[in-house]
């Protein structure tokens, strides 16, 4: 039984974009199932109208909501392919839209509307120059993110140069690289952006330079930007030092003066 398409009611424009994200995303699922919303809800053990608030936007579901309504529709789509989203994706969504953002990141950084209607800033500091060409470059690297053809994925690795080191070799193979290639030249920019936001967020120094070089290598160069810049964001400012540091030892010094760049201005 194929399911019929729901008519949504329109998402409010105070919510964040990442709380936007993942309501969309749980939309994409629920679409998947051919029950009624009531019976989803009563498989996954919450109240109609819970599910049906977490739907539209009213509140963001707690983990456990989160993974019953979603073994629920896995359950009634056995056999007609995968959802749309994976149950990490969903909870990596969650724990985004539950972030706290300050008012110069663009990702889940909230606009009111005027008496005009015409979108304004939710704080009078982005009217500061400084301040709001970081949170463009924020949405650069976030929302502009370019397709990549497949052929131009898979690079040979280059002579070593300059005072480049050799150990620094196996930052070419970056496992998600190609994962994120394929999400942009599939038009999944939100999934690709989730994957670049999970590295720039937690991963150790180390792997942050093999990030940064496997995408560069793959012509990723928006890609490995916004890596940077989500290190940036961190608030643990002697963690993207030390990032710095393991950047500048790889010979990429372009991306310490661009990563601290990005830094100096978020706070500003």
């Amino acid at each position: 039984m194929t399911p019929r398409p729901r008519t949504w009611k329109e998402l409010p424009p105070t919510i964040t974009a990442a709380h936007r994200a993942l309501v969309s995303a749980m939309r994409e699922i629920r679409e998947c199932s051919p029950r009624t919303q009531a019976d989803i809800a009563r498989g996954a053990h919450q109240q109609p109208t819970t599910l049906s608030n977490h739907l539209n936007a009213g509140r963001i579901p707690e983990e456990t909501l989160l993974r019953d309504f979603y073994a629920v529709i896995e359950k009634d789509a056995s056999g007609t392919g995968p959802l749309p989203h994976t149950l990490e994706t969903l909870l990596a969504l969650r724990i985004h839209a539950k972030k706290k953002h300050c008012e110069c990141c663009a990702v889940g950084y909230p606009s009111t509307l005027s008496e005009a209607g015409q979108p304004q800033p939710a704080s009078h500091i982005v009217a500061n120059p400084e301040r709001l060409r970081a949170r463009r470059l924020r949405r650069r690297a976030r929302r502009r993110l370019v397709p990549v053809p497949q052929e131009h994925i898979r690079v040979p690795v280059p002579p070593e140069e300059g005072d480049r080191h050799p150990g620094h070799t196996a930052e070419l193979t970056w496992p998600e690289t190609e994962l994120v290639a394929r999400y942009l030249a599939g038009g999944h920019n939100r999934d690709a952006d989730l994957l670049l936001w999970q590295a720039g967020v937690s991963y150790p120094a180390a792997d942050i330079v093999m990030a940064v070089g496997s995408c560069r290598a793959a012509g990723l160069h928006d890609a490995a930007e916004a890596i940077l810049i989500n290190v940036a964001d961190r608030a643990d400012k002697q963690a993207v030092l030390n990032i710095a540091a393991a950047l500048d030892d790889a010979g990429r010094r372009e991306d310490v003066t661009f990563m601290l760049t990005a830094a100096a201005r978020a706070t500003q």
